[in-house]
């Protein structure tokens, strides 16, 4: 008789140690899993039949465990060559609880010493190491002052059930969709042949495990791989009667289950995935697949009985929960049309599930992965069903009650001066993007932008002095305050983005794999196109408005030159302002392209040229060829206004070196300045916290700070949040 050990999620043990009742193993729960004693044919079993469980393990040694150097010792001297032959690959790994500060991966190592050198010693060749894909797996697990050395039988994770050949966007794993399906009471349900619906279907993950448990297939019957099979104790004959056995029962339970699987997804592709793999499983028989939005579903009225589970979007970041209130108040309406049903839904914030309308009957803790989750259980009956709008008013007030405690009321107060000052402000100016909150109280360290109805809320990085729980518990208020302070702005058009240290080009590049919507606002006479939802920034530094501002004013009949010039907003306010011509130089396409609409939009065409190159280069070049022209042509080159805001830090592969505003603002600025005209003058702006211009520089030109003169009346609460200088000849 062996001792094994099957890990699970925490919260699963329960249901794995059914689950080895069932099929005739004696086990009981311990720790966090669940252990038994039996012969290898029981693990081989185990590793077939058990859905909620991560790992079966065997027991091959336990001892006192006093320091990585006595574990060495102690296991260089076990007899690894019964496990594995020379000829095989390993690997290792080490866990440790109330053990001390123990590095387990440098304790890993010290356990893959002991292997190499028993072999080295003994025969002198030894296995190889192969973290990816090893033909065994060795575990030691540290407690206290106990260690014990197992083999892993499983091979890769139980959920993995080898059938799931497409994979599509996953986001719970087949152990906990079998949990929250025994929790529900599915398998005797389905014996009933009473229907099953999914109404986010996805990728099929719970849809097909009801049909596997419905048609008694075990779940690991797909895979044709499992660790003990390339063990060297592997017995192929006692695995084969396991294999059969099991093939067996699946083959009458084809036929077993009479009732309907019904899987709602809007998306065709993932439809196709899980038909595919619920095709593979052998399970597709009795599905139905409804290709649309549940929203959409119309109730077939002779389904009278039976049970809906779904794992409905969770929000991953904060700021989208406030987006999917909405999802979980239509799911409440889905659920009504099902009198007699039963119901269950797994959803990571208990307010998702007061917003439903319905009352849980029963409400489960589980995990998912390592987030903290809620299976909310519903008897659906006409008496379980609440006034949702009166529950709601009652919530809400008490709600914002809670909010305006712990600082939230200082905070929503002061977004309730800002916004009825500047929206007057912005409204003589005909500006419709403008901040109106930047940290003005440091506790609640976010910046709020309003883009014509829209809201982008920008998370700052945290200082290391703030726990990422209360960080996040603030922001959270914040996120929840915002609605009621702009009234009328839907939760979809509430943009949340976190904008930490940026480095490069970080904040340019691509955040979403989605093509958002560009939309225009207006700044002042200007028309531009901001995107709120692919990238850090939306297209338009609202921090630099009174210098484009200035631009317009003075480009009236000169030629501009705009160096980085992102997407070409202070390029418009010149066309606009009357410039002869524009230049605007970018290395990065999809902003000149962009800069390219924003000038079509103002109905600018001719003169206006957009040139992709790395600002450096382009320069110097562009001063090596004036060089070659006589004096009197150079003129021909030359801008009477040039406008230069580069990022403060780059390192773009498409770039020859490392752009470092601090280091290299010398430089730049000098070729610019050979760029302009004797009577012209070049706007050099940075973000960079703590600029200092180079002193060599302010004795060669004249240079006036004009950061304070050319701060937006929305930015004054926070002045050095940039530096604008103008530099002219003297």
């Amino acid at each position: 008789m062996s001792k094994f050990y099957v890990t699970c999620a925490q919260g699963l043990a329960p249901y794995v140690k059914n689950e080895l009742n069932a099929i005739g193993i004696d086990a009981k729960e311990e720790g966090t899993g669940v252990t038994f004693s039996g012969e290898f044919k029981d693990a081989y079993n185990a590793c077939l039949w058990v859905r909620c469980g991560s790992r079966v393990l065997l027991e091959l040694k336990e001892g006192k465990y006093t320091s990585l150097d006595q574990l060495y010792n102690e296991l260089s001297l076990f007899s690894w060559s019964a496990h594995l032959r020379e000829t095989d690959t390993f690997s290792t790994k080490v866990t440790a609880r109330r053990a001390g500060n123990i590095h387990t991966h440098f304790a890993a190592l010290r356990v893959k010493d002991a292997i190499v050198d028993y072999f080295n010693e003994l025969m002198g060749t030894r296995p190889n190491v192969d973290v990816d894909d090893p033909d065994v797996r060795f575990y030691v697990h540290i407690f206290e002052n106990r260690y014990t050395l197992y083999l892993d039988m499983s091979g890769e994770p139980l959920h993995k059930r080898g059938f799931r050949s497409e994979q599509g966007a996953a986001p719970i794993k087949e152990n906990l969709a079998a949990a929250l399906l025994y929790r529900s009471n599915w398998p005797e349900k389905a014996a009933n042949h009473e229907h099953f619906i999914d109404p986010l279907c996805g990728a099929g993950t719970i849809l097909i495990e009801a049909a596997l448990m419905a048609r008694d297939i075990a779940p690991g019957l797909y895979r044709n791989d499992f660790g003990f099979m390339r063990w060297r104790l592997f017995k192929k004959a006692e695995w084969d009667e396991c294999y059969l056995e099991a093939k067996r029962r699946a083959a009458e339970g084809e036929a077993q289950y009479q009732g309907q699987l019904v899987g709602i997804e809007r998306s065709s592709m993932m439809i196709g995935i899980t038909k595919s793999n619920a095709d593979r499983a052998r399970v597709l028989k009795n599905m139905v697949f409804k290709h649309m939005s549940f929203q959409e579903y119309i109730c077939d009225e002779s389904m009278t009985q039976g049970l809906i589970v779904t794992n409905p979007p969770y929000g991953e970041r904060l700021g989208e929960k406030s987006q999917l209130v909405n999802t979980y108040m239509d799911l409440g309406d889905f659920l009504r049309q099902y009198e007699g049903f039963e119901a269950g839904v797994i959803t990571s914030d208990s307010d998702f599930g007061r917003v439903m309308g319905i009352r849980a009957r029963k409400i489960n803790k589980f995990w998912n992965g390592a987030l903290g989750c809620i299976y909310l259980q519903f008897n659906i009956t006409k008496e379980s069903f609440v006034d949702r709008e009166k529950a709601n008013e009652n919530e809400q007030r008490m709600a914002l009650d809670e909010l305006l405690t712990d600082g939230g009321e200082a905070f929503m107060n002061r977004l309730v001066k800002n916004y009825k000052h500047l929206a007057r402000w912005a409204s003589r100016q005909n500006i419709e993007a403008y901040r109106v909150y930047d940290a003005d109280i440091p506790e609640f360290n976010v910046a709020i932008d309003l883009y014509k109805g829209q809201v982008v809320i920008y998370e700052y990085e945290a200082p290391s002095s703030i726990s990422k729980q209360v960080a996040e518990a603030r922001f959270e208020k914040v996120l929840q305050i915002v609605p009621h302070v702009f009234e009328g702005i839907l939760a979809s058009n509430i943009h949340v983005k976190q904008r930490a240290r940026q480095r490069g080009r970080a904040q340019y590049e691509r955040h979403s794999d989605q093509d958002g919507v560009m939309f225009e606002v207006h700044e002042g006479a200007a028309k531009l196109l901001v995107n709120l939802t692919d990238y850090l920034d939306t297209g338009l530094f609202l921090d630099h408005r009174d210098v484009r501002f200035r631009i317009g004013r003075d480009a009236k009949r000169k030629r501009f030159l705009n160096l980085f010039c992102y997407t070409g907003s202070a390029s418009v306010h010149a066309a606009n302002g009357g410039a002869s011509e524009t230049l605007s130089v970018d290395l990065s396409r999809t902003y000149l392209s962009w800069a390219d609409q924003n000038l079509a939009l103002n109905g600018h065409f001719k003169g206006h040229e957009l040139v992709q190159a790395d600002v450096l280069e382009w320069l110097k070049g562009r001063v090596d060829k004036m060089r070659n022209k006589p004096l009197l042509a150079r003129d021909e080159d030359k801008f009477e206004l040039i406008f230069m805001d580069p990022p403060t830090f780059s390192n773009s592969k498409k770039m020859e070196g490392v752009l470092d505003i601090q280091r290299d603002h010398s430089q730049l600025i000098i070729d610019a300045m050979r760029l302009l005209m004797r009577d012209g003058e070049l706007l050099f702006s940075t973000n960079l916290r703590g600029f200092k211009m180079d002193q060599e520089l302010v004795e060669l030109f004249d240079i006036k700070d004009i950061s304070s003169l050319t701060l937006p009346e929305d930015f004054k609460r926070n002045p050095k949040i940039r530096q604008c200088f103008s530099i002219k000849y003297k």
